[in-house]
């Protein structure tokens, strides 16, 4: 039984994984499409605590195109020692029109592109050694 379970739990994850990038990808360009450009300061550090370390985001303050000043907590995280850097420095701001709290720093990160790809290509791999594992189980 439990050389199945190791071949079930790559021929799951895998696809969840990709599944998963997909949607993030979507999401994210979608996001992009009706996304605001306006230039912002990275006014604080926002540090939230996990299970077992820290997750370190941008408190971002920037003027809405209405006009509207926001300051908020940024969407995507980052490496605190980039944040803690970029602390008081302009940054280019992607906001939601319909919500300017959901702000993001326009970054690779920010964009959230490449991390989609990643898992995408991550959950191929895995669900290619599920396969593997399966043929070499059956055989």
């Amino acid at each position: 039984m439990s050389g199945w379970l190791l071949v079930i739990v790559p021929l799951l994850l895998g696809p969840a994984l990709g599944i998963g990038g997909v949607h993030r990808y979507r999401t994210s360009r979608a996001f992009l499409a009706s996304a605001h450009r306006v230039p912002g300061i990275v006014a604080g550090v926002h540090r939230r605590s996990t299970t077992d370390s820290y997750e370190y985001f941008p408190v971002l303050r920037f003027r809405t195109l209405d006009g509207v000043d926001v300051e908020t907590v940024g969407q995507t995280r980052a490496g605190s020692y980039e944040l803690f850097r970029l602390k008081g420095h302009q940054v280019e701001v992607l906001y939601d029109p319909r919500n300017p709290r959901a702000a993001r720093m326009n970054t690779s990160s920010g964009r959230a592109l490449s991390g989609s790809v990643g898992m995408v290509a991550v959950g191929c791999l895995v669900t290619a050694i599920g396969i593997a594992m399966l043929f070499a189980t059956l055989a």
